[in-house]
């Protein structure tokens, strides 16, 4: 796929050591160019990053005064609402440090603080907070006694979800709690008791809390990023940079590779990996890229990938676009396979039922739902139903592009596991990465509970 200009100029002034002609040409850039460059980077989500190149790893070129002034704005907004957010987050923190339940914090709370080191530079939509199944009752409590509202009516555990969310009225967050990172009717065999024993801590929100070890972070945002088909912009190749260069040569390459394979997720992370090394220049091995890049790898993945990040089609057409299940409608063939999926829609299980709407799972009343389901359907997408009945051209180009990438989905969706010959230590000697010697003389290791006591006692004797 042909990147626009802008694009290039965009992906050369992210990176802290750029490439190509992007640099060279800034200063060339009309007023028209730097506008191009504001869009696109407010797209992407990663304007405040783009202030902080601009003024640190390229203060030398010459940026027109009024687009400084915007580029500023942006990145104080964001400092401003992420400052906000991490003063309701300390709250909830704290609440649950009270309370002795451990949680480890995800992505953006645990990014913008520990790894990029400066709130400003990292956009928060919501928070993700894992914490373990047996505390998600404490948990869901103390939320309720705080304020906050949970989307789901009945919070039930299933095998098409993995984490409940919240809202916090008139304060603008949104918390995601987390048991898992992907349902468990997903192929893939997630260690989430390793993630736990691996934890390390950190001070987020003037609360010392859990965060991720290095490598079980990287696979945790290639994870997110090709769960989503990479339809979410730049920023989580910003986030896989980042976290590289912070940890550097304290990441164990080898127990990346090793736990990837054994998670069946070693298709995820290697593309996205590569894409990361491709667009923002993040310093990955290239010994680790080729011992986990599948047999079964289609250069073609990469295009498509990058047809994802840089959408310049519409992702709706009169406003209405394609729900989180189209992609399964458009991208199968058989009309059973069609009709199934659409009656798992409309009629979908008691659990899911129960968390849409106030009554049990094994309540009768749960079958009363079933045509306000319906009827909340039609009122939700009934002017889309009623643009694909007369199938417009706008609608045949989304319906095309769904079809188009269902190859690459179904490759990130089958599971992935490195041959066991190749799962040992071979790929960087122990104590070494590729890029030298590793902090103290040895490889990083995360901490570890003290394996006399049960993994549930050492995590709340680390609270």
């Amino acid at each position: 796929m042909d990147r626009s200009r802008t694009e290039e100029r965009l992906l050369s002034l992210l990176r802290t050591e750029p490439r190509g002609s992007g640099v060279v040409e800034v200063g060339e850039m009309s007023r028209t160019d730097w506008d191009d460059l504001l869009r696109t980077s407010a797209l992407h989500g990663v304007t405040p990053l783009l202030y902080h190149r601009l003024t640190t790893v390229h203060s030398g070129i010459p940026i027109p005064a009024e687009v400084i002034r915007e580029l500023r704005c942006s990145y104080l907004r964001n400092a401003g609402r992420n400052m906000h957010l991490y003063h309701e987050l300390g709250k909830v923190f704290g609440r649950l440090r009270q309370a002795g339940i451990p949680i480890i914090a995800l992505k953006g709370a645990h990014l913008a603080e520990a790894v990029y080191g400066n709130i400003a530079l990292r956009p928060m939509n919501d928070v993700d907070l894992l914490v373990q199944t047996e505390d998600l009752a404490q948990v869901d409590k103390k939320l309720l006694e705080m304020g906050y509202l949970p989307d789901d009516c009945n919070r039930l555990i299933a095998g098409d979800n993995y984490h409940f969310a919240y809202s916090l009225p008139n304060k603008g967050l949104s918390v995601e709690v987390h048991w898992t990172f992907l349902p468990s009717n997903l192929p893939f065999g997630i260690d989430i008791d390793g993630q736990w024993k691996r934890s390390r801590r950190a001070t987020l929100g003037r609360v010392e809390v859990f965060v991720l070890c290095p490598e079980d972070l990287l696979l945790h945002l290639c994870l997110h990023a090709s769960k989503h088909l990479f339809d979410i912009w730049l920023k989580p190749f910003c986030d896989i940079s980042a976290t590289i260069r912070h940890y550097g040569e304290e990441i164990d390459w080898n127990q990346l590779r090793i736990r990837s394979g054994q998670a069946g997720i070693a298709n995820a992370v290697y593309l996205t990996l590569e894409l990361a090394r491709e667009l923002m220049g993040a310093p990955v091995p290239e010994k680790l890229l080729a011992a986990i890049k599948p047999d079964d790898f289609d250069e073609r993945f990469i295009a498509m990938a990058k047809g994802r990040i840089f959408e310049t089609g519409p992702r709706s057409v009169d406003g209405l676009s394609l729900p989180p299940n189209a992609f399964q409608f458009f991208g199968s063939k058989r009309f059973l396979n069609k009709a199934v999926l659409f009656l798992k829609r409309f009629f979908p299980s008691r659990e899911e039922m129960s968390r849409m709407y106030p009554a049990s799972s094994d309540s009768p009343r749960i079958y009363f739902y079933y045509p306000v389901r319906i009827r909340d359907l039609l009122l939700r997408y009934g002017r889309l139903g009623w643009q694909l009945m007369r199938w417009t051209e706008g609608m045949r180009g989304l319906a095309k592009r769904e079809r188009e990438i269902t190859p690459l989905r179904d490759w990130l969706m089958a599971t992935s596991r490195i041959p066991e010959d190749q799962t040992g230590p071979e790929c960087f000697p122990e104590g070494r990465s590729e890029h030298g010697e590793g902090k103290q003389g040895g490889t990083y290791k995360c901490q570890l509970p003290n394996n006399d006591k049960g993994d549930d006692e050492n995590l709340k004797d680390r609270v």
